[in-house]
């Protein structure tokens, strides 16, 4: 099946109409949600960078953009992959996947959760939530939608390589994952220092101390006597 003029992980966010690269059509454990990237926010050497990689024959035969992204290098000599250059830089963006739209070439406009579902379903009609779409429109969505199917465009999906490659991405998308946590909890706790497992720490061992001293201070010296 040709891939030529396609462009598999290009989407639009429907609320605002910004173009965007769907880096994680969904995310691990969290199947309701995708990571975009803003392709138009970029500066334009990375804009460029973008577009080319989204227009190259690899990131056609990969169910995840990140999977390319974090293999190439940021063209701003910074020794950082692309994954990594973006993810450093707050661009890639945690959002609903209702909100995703995806065109992966003119004229044709599929909501990212009906690929989703397609890719699941392999193919099945009934199961892809299309069943209120007149039957030509149901076909034209279907032809499209099997380009994104990894099973219909990639024998490889099931072996070892292929599997690797998937848990490649599920420890990328940990570790950013990870790493947005920590920093957001670091915020919180500048915010709320009291808040912060170590001035925890510090109260309660204040506390732990009066605590012993009251004790001691209310036992009788039966020497005293």
């Amino acid at each position: 099946m040709s891939t030529e003029g396609m462009k598999r992980h290009v989407g639009v966010i429907k609320n605002t109409g910004k173009n965007v690269a769907v880096v994680f059509m969904s995310l691990p454990g969290d199947e309701n949600n995708c990571l975009v990237l803003d392709i138009d926010a970029l500066p334009d050497i990375f804009q460029e960078t973008m577009r080319k990689l989204l227009d190259s024959n690899q990131a056609q035969q990969t169910d995840n953009l990140a999977d390319i992204m974090s293999r190439r290098q940021s063209p701003d000599g910074s020794n950082m992959t692309l994954l990594n250059k973006f993810h450093s830089a707050g661009r890639l963006q945690k959002l609903p996947v209702e909100l995703i739209t995806m065109t992966p070439r003119r004229g044709v406009n599929i909501p990212l959760k009906d690929v989703l579902n397609a890719i699941r379903s392999q193919n099945d009609p009934v199961d892809s939530g299309m069943e209120e779409m007149d039957a030509e429109s149901a076909s034209i969505a279907l032809q499209e939608m099997q380009k994104f199917n990894s099973f219909a465009n990639n024998i490889t999906a099931d072996t070892v390589e292929g599997n690797a490659a998937k848990a490649q991405d599920l420890i990328h998308m940990a570790e950013m994952l990870e790493a947005d946590a920590a920093h957001r909890r670091a915020q919180a706790y500048r915010i709320a220092p009291e808040l912060a497992p170590a001035h925890k720490r510090a109260k309660a061992k204040v506390v732990k101390v009066e605590s012993n001293d009251s004790v001691d201070a209310a036992v009788v010296d039966p020497l005293s006597e």
